[in-house]
């Protein structure tokens, strides 16, 4: 049977942010082809040179995200090589009024360093630092040093529906307080052990910590959590790394409470077959999940994982000369969203059961 406490993980849909400063425009096409236009027109009307170019006009935003008086433009927009023609301190003067903004950024490729560093220039302005209020929580950091991924929100949403009141948190890769934030300032956490080893990205959750008044009730440990993970310590552990978090799951197992076990949330991306055949199943009884129907790959992942943690809990409970009768219980898996047709990012919410003996 699963706890009540437990099913509080079985959420609905979550309820719609207060306030939200990343603003994607739009999922309409006509609107978005609207948008361009007037940015092309506004840009021939300036630079004349730019008529009949209709090459170019492709070439403009389709997207964009805006933090407060920062636009920040994705990497595939002004790549033409024609635009290098055009005075840049005027081209990007004349973009940011047409925006009504003082500062302009644009994507490139998260570097693959480990730390999934953000490759971001800025094109007008010298202060790369936004802030913007998600939910009643205020994230700052420096765009182009860290990274926000507003495809995590539906998941930041369900960690702040938590009651953590009396629990004690260990996030494992706590960025610039993605799910710290949420479970001090909503799900009331009563302390968080926050690992985090990019620095730039420690300098925001420091800053945020402070920020939204919890700062008394947080400890942020820098460097690989693997070495730097405290034990013993957690009512639950939080693994949001994709493609993978399973690095690290023996520092996360060792970080839970000897004797009562706790609740593990695993991120992963988790690739299905592409095979008709393999069509969605029905949910298992005894497992809840965000959608109705599940690929079969996420319950053969479910199921490799729990065994996984399991086996990594005897072994360090044998290495400690403890013993136990230990089993894990999965509650949930957790649909955060699709990269391609058959990639999921997925959680598993995982409670981890021991029974000394």
């Amino acid at each position: 049977m699963i706890s009540d406490k437990n099913k509080k993980l079985r959420q609905k849909k979550p309820r719609p942010l207060v306030r939200l400063k990343i603003k994607l425009k739009h999922s309409n096409i006509a609107s978005i082809l609207h948008d361009c236009h007037q940015l092309w027109e506004s840009l021939t009307s300036q630079f004349t040179n730019l008529q009949g170019q209709s090459d170019l006009e492709k070439d403009l935003p389709k997207k964009w995200e805006k933090h407060g008086d920062l636009i920040l433009l994705p990497q595939n927009c002004f790549t033409n090589p024609e635009w290098h023609e055009i005075d840049q301190r005027a081209l990007w003067e004349a973009v940011a009024q047409h925006f009504g903004v003082e500062r302009i950024a644009k994507k490139d490729r998260i570097c693959s360093d480990g730390h999934r560093t953000p490759q971001v220039s800025l094109l007008k302005g010298e202060d790369p630092w936004v802030c913007h209020v998600d939910n009643k929580i205020r994230y700052s950091y420096d765009v182009t040093k860290c990274m926000f991924s507003i495809g995590n929100i539906t998941e930041k949403m369900r960690m702040a529906k938590l009651d953590c009141k009396d629990e004690t948190i260990v996030d494992m890769f706590a960025g610039i307080g993605y799910f710290t934030l949420p479970l001090l300032v909503h799900g009331k956490a009563r302390y968080v052990h926050a690992c985090e080893w990019n620095a730039d990205a420690i300098q925001a959750l420091r800053k945020n910590l402070v920020d939204n008044k919890v700062v008394e009730r947080c400890t942020v440990y820098g460097g690989d959590n693997r070495k730097v993970c405290p034990e013993n310590v957690a009512d639950r552990v939080l693994m949001g790394l994709i493609p993978t978090a399973m690095e690290s799951i023996r520092a996360a197992c060792g970080s839970l409470k000897i004797g009562s076990g706790g609740i593990l949330h695993i991120h992963q991306n988790v690739e299905s077959k592409i095979n008709k055949q393999n069509e969605y199943v029905a949910m298992e009884d005894n497992i809840s999940c965000n959608k109705s129907h599940v690929l079969t790959e996420w319950i053969f992942w479910a199921k490799e994982t729990a065994q996984i943690v399991k086996n990594t809990m005897l072994e360090i409970y044998k290495e400690k000369s403890l013993k136990a009768n230990i089993e894990t219980e999965i509650i949930h898996i957790e649909k955060v969203k699709s990269y391609a047709p058959r990639i999921d990012h997925l959680v598993l919410d995982l409670k981890v059961i021991t029974h000394r003996s």
